[in-house]
């Protein structure tokens, strides 16, 4: 028979560890997930073009070299641009797409039926994705280049952005718009003046994450992009290929940077009260 005081103190063990567990975890995914970046930013302030830890000198060469390399910076228009397009027409369709799957008047089936199609990008394989817009690109004679590209990135924002919204969508409380009608705003004034204010932090954080995931999208544009067209993480892909490892970190940290920054001017807003 096992003693009631070793019991105790098994007992006890089990409370502590269980509640140390959560931030110990907290701690190693951190580490997961940083301890590479941190070691790319390291490496990318060496002057040597084949970078060893420890560095014995730093310096921003192959930042300069990086800001001053005319293919990287066309490329890097280019991802902008994108990101830019995918953002707006990814926010605007997934304002439509989150409308229809919330407020809307269509029966329950056929919302259901909008809500699997708006989500088909995210459980179909993007290069199976990427292949049907090439094939149906090419049979309307549009070929390869920058517009099949602009629509695959669009393809794959939209049930991101379309269920971002959406949430936001049911958290609304509709007699507002009700109340707003009654006093005599048309639909238009009712959109204008209470819900699109309401969804505002919704409609900013859409479209920063659409401009985030086009900015980094890879495979769509490996496939549509032909050879006249360059995005960031192509011209990463290519100096991967030919062994340009100081490059990379630098542009890596250059990348990161951006995410960074769309992270942090996320992180302001706020949710209406």
């Amino acid at each position: 028979m096992i003693e009631p005081d070793r019991i105790d103190n098994f007992r006890r063990l089990l409370k502590y560890g269980a509640g140390r567990l959560p931030g110990v975890v907290v701690i190693l995914t951190v580490l997961f997930l940083y301890i590479p970046v941190f070691v790319v930013a390291y490496l990318s302030v060496s002057p040597s073009g084949q970078p060893t830890i420890p560095i014995e000198e730093f310096s921003l060469q192959w930042y300069i070299d990086v800001l001053t390399d005319q293919r990287f910076l066309r490329a890097l228009m280019t991802s902008i641009g994108l990101g830019v397009f995918s953002a707006i027409g990814g926010t605007i369709l997934g304002l439509a797409g989150a409308y229809s799957l919330t407020w809307s008047d269509l029966s329950r089936p056929i919302q259901q039926a909008i809500g699997v199609i708006i989500s088909l990008p995210l459980f179909v394989p993007t290069v199976v994705l990427a292949f049907g817009i090439g094939v149906t690109a090419g049979h309307i004679g549009i070929g390869f280049g920058l517009v099949p590209v602009a629509v695959g990135h669009l393809f794959w924002v939209l049930p991101f952005t379309t269920f971002l919204i959406a949430a936001r969508y049911a958290e609304l409380d509709i007699q507002l718009q009700a109340a707003a009608r009654d006093l005599g705003a048309t639909e238009w004034t009712v959109f204008r003046t209470v819900t699109l204010p309401l969804l505002r932090p919704a409609i900013i954080a859409s479209a920063l994450f659409a401009f985030a995931l086009s900015f980094n999208e890879f495979l769509i544009t490996f496939f549509l992009a032909g050879s006249g067209i360059t995005t960031v993480p192509l011209e990463i892909f290519g100096k991967v290929r030919v062994g340009a490892v100081a490059f990379l970190n630098a542009a890596s940290v250059l990348v990161l940077a951006v995410s960074a920054v769309l992270a942090g001017v996320a992180s302001t807003f706020r949710r209406p009260i």
